[in-house]
């Protein structure tokens, strides 16, 4: 879920705090399965529930947590909690169960492990038992399962849905899976708003040209990182993931070409190449452009100016970033008891 992120940056500061989960949706909801809130004992949050209201119900209930210390599932009828402010033309009939989980060390300890697994481009899954409220389980996609867990794993696959998972056990699933990262090929001034736009967005951005008066840290202010350098030395010090964006917007076409060359195989998520499409088949030396490559880059939206093309840029990026993945089964995990 995309709240972990400043959660899990919230958990480096000092104070008790709860964790809320959304564990179970029925009916209509503005979030999902999953959705997280961190709440602070001197009344702090991090994150929202619904966008309803709700937050303040939970808040006055984390109040036991915070004092006992121990797990409980809070059950809300929103037809029925009337004084919450809900829109009932969207949440009527709706029920919601919230897990509160009181923050420990170890839970803390756990959770600075996740984000260096996330850190590292490595989706974790975690489990949390119901029927036994305090026993959790993450699981790296390639690492040892760690938290506090008793008895058997049951079988899992890395995938984006999150919820109940069926079975006897009432065991709640849900997958963290990496921030995605935006590469930009191209410090011009049609960069600036696309990096602004697209750290808003949730991204992580990296900059990368070989004209430092370009590429620097005044002129990108939310870029996570800048890099210099010709396409050649560019692609030896980036190390590609799936979860990587990729936008190609030099304006030089033998830059471009070089870049193109060097990242059309590379397992990424997405490959945007700025300019006409006529442009973009001389670039790949091809009569037509594969299906994978999106050309020209953006949604079709009619944008014209720097502005305008990101905003249709990143709408692109939103739209193939929320396609759901769930191919990734081949990880089974069984352990006895």
């Amino acid at each position: 879920m995309d709240d972990i992120y400043p959660i899990l940056e919230g958990m480096n500061q000092q104070g008790k705090m709860v964790l809320a989960t959304i564990i179970r949706v029925e009916g209509t909801a503005y979030k999902k399965e999953g959705t997280s809130m961190l709440l602070f004992e001197d009344g702090n949050q991090i994150g929202k529930l619904t966008g309803d209201g709700l937050e303040t119900e939970v808040a006055k209930k984390a109040v036991e947590v915070f004092k006992e210390q121990e797990a409980k599932i809070l059950h809300y009828r929103m037809s029925e909690e009337k004084t919450l402010g809900w829109d009932q033309r969207t949440s009527k009939n709706s029920t919601l169960d919230i897990l509160l989980e009181y923050v420990s060390d170890k839970l803390k300890e756990d959770f600075s492990v996740v984000k260096k697994s996330l850190d590292r481009c490595k989706p974790v899954i975690m489990l949390k038992k119901l029927d036994d409220l305090g026993e959790y389980l993450f699981i790296e996609e390639e690492g040892e399962p760690f938290g506090n867990w008793s008895g058997s794993i049951p079988k899992i696959a890395f995938t984006s849905k999150s919820g109940i998972m069926p079975g006897p056990d009432s065991i709640f699933q849900l997958t963290y899976n990496p921030k995605p990262r935006l590469i930009v090929f191209g410090a011009g001034p049609d960069a600036k708003p696309l990096v602004q736009l697209a750290k808003e967005a949730g991204f992580s951005v990296l900059v990368c040209d070989w004209r430092e008066e370009f590429c620097q840290k005044k002129n990108f202010p939310k870029a996570d990182r800048l890099l210099h350098g010709l396409p050649e030395k560019l692609l030896k010090q980036i190390s590609f993931s799936p979860y990587d964006f990729v936008v190609i917007m030099t304006h030089h076409f033998e830059r471009d070409r070089e870049l193109l060359k060097g990242i059309e195989k590379k397992h990424i998520r997405y490959l945007g190449v700025l300019g006409p499409r006529e442009r973009t088949k001389r670039l790949l030396n091809l009569d037509h452009i594969p299906s994978w490559i999106y050309s020209p880059v953006g949604k079709n939206i009619g944008a014209k100016g720097p502005e305008e093309i990101s905003v249709s840029i990143v709408a692109q990026l939103i739209e193939v970033r929320r396609k759901p993945v769930h191919e990734k089964v081949q990880f089974l995990w069984t352990i006895p008891d």
